[in-house]
């Protein structure tokens, strides 16, 4: 078996609002007058799987994403593996 880097990038679907982005928008353009239209807060996981394959890999990256990682009714998510 061969060890794969992963990361996950996991973000608010576009329909869920984003309190702590909508917060930093705002302090970015009241406070330091930067123009900032919008922001939106994710968050990353990054970790080793151990496979076969690049593909059995990523197959197993998604179901730990489905099974734990991430809340489908409120986030998103896109998979890299490295």
């Amino acid at each position: 078996m061969q060890k794969f880097k992963f990361v996950v990038d996991i973000q608010y679907k576009s329909n869920v609002r984003d309190p702590r982005g909508e917060t930093i928008a705002r302090v970015l353009r009241e406070e330091s007058n930067i123009p900032i239209e919008s922001i939106r807060i994710g968050k990353s996981i990054h970790g080793e799987v151990q496979a076969e394959s690049k593909e059995e890999a990523e197959k197993l990256v998604i179901k730990a994403c489905e099974e734990l990682l991430v809340n489908p009714v409120t986030e998103e998510f896109k998979v890299e593996i490295k």
